[in-house]
């Protein structure tokens, strides 16, 4: 049994050698790293006074300033424009191909259009600019309820 004891003792003796190792390798390491790191700025020091700059390819450290993300776009604004300057009526998925969004999405965005009275919904499934919303389309006056045209914004 005094045996069994000693073998073990031996045994954590040479894990807790394996562990002191492994702590002094690593802080060799992190020494190591903090001198390549002070070279690397000391020779874009120099590469700065000689007037050039290169970037430097981190991998692997955190970036320090993310990149920035492009805002929303005014998809309704974008649907209404592009039914006004084709002067035609469009399907959805036509719209969707011209304002480079998803189907579905666009429509749904043309539904809530046609319940604030943005745009029309006509036969087949086509979509024209609301008439409130569009006085001239092209150049070309569109007619108001009630019959009477609107002048030209040059006439």
């Amino acid at each position: 049994m005094g045996e069994l004891f000693e073998r073990a003792r031996a045994y954590l003796a040479d894990l807790e050698a394996e562990r002191q190792a492994a702590l002094a390798l690593s802080k060799q390491k992190a020494e190591e790293a903090k001198l390549t790191k002070a070279r690397q700025e000391g020779f874009q020091a120099a590469l700065a006074m000689l007037g050039r700059e290169i970037a430097v390819d981190n991998d692997g450290a955190p970036a320090k300033q993310p990149g920035r993300r492009r805002g929303r776009r005014p998809i309704r604004q974008m649907i209404l424009r592009e039914l006004s300057f084709s002067g035609q009526t469009m399907t959805a998925a036509q719209i969707a191909r011209a304002i480079d969004y998803h189907p579905e999405r666009t429509q749904t965005a043309l539904e809530r259009m046609a319940k604030d009275g943005q745009v029309l919904r006509s036969e087949g499934d086509r979509w024209a600019a609301g008439a409130a919303d569009v006085t001239h389309v092209n150049g070309h006056a569109v007619k108001a309820g009630n019959g009477n045209s609107a002048a030209p914004p040059d006439a």
